[in-house]
């Protein structure tokens, strides 16, 4: 019985790590089945599929499409949820890619700057960072 599970368990691994090379459909085809077969509410399921492919978009990976179907968002609570809580994960899931270089087609550029890395201060704006700063602590009190 547990060989089963560690087989069950390497199987969903390498089916979740083999997802980035997808194509957009196949992807969330993937996810909705997996979700599904956890036992989530269809239409929570079909909200986080809608809100995945949006995010993903939003994160930079042009191989998906913005889609939120507004009637069904405002209407049924599940959908919302689902279509919130994955255009956020989905979004950061992709920027993670983006800058590993996972997603086809979006290579850094050589001066782009890595959203996920602290940036350093420009010494030319040190000023205008410290007169920044005094604004914003004025703005506190």
């Amino acid at each position: 019985m547990k060989v089963k599970s560690q087989f069950w368990l390497l199987g969903s691994c390498l089916l979740l790590s083999g997802c980035v090379g997808l194509s957009a459909d196949r992807y969330l085809a993937n996810k909705r089945t997996y979700m599904l077969d956890q036992g989530n509410p269809p239409s929570y399921v079909i909200g986080y599929s809608d809100g995945c492919s949006s995010g993903r978009r939003l994160g930079g990976d042009k191989r998906f499409v913005y889609r939120k179907n507004n009637t069904q968002f405002d209407k049924d609570a599940l959908y919302a949820r689902g279509w919130q809580e994955a255009q956020i994960n989905c979004r950061n899931e992709a920027l993670v890619d983006k800058n590993a270089g996972l997603i086809p087609g979006n290579k850094k550029k050589k001066n782009e700057v890595d959203p996920l890395q602290p940036q350093k201060s420009d010494p030319a704006n040190a000023a205008a960072e410290a007169e920044m700063r005094e604004i914003w602590e004025e703005l506190k009190k």
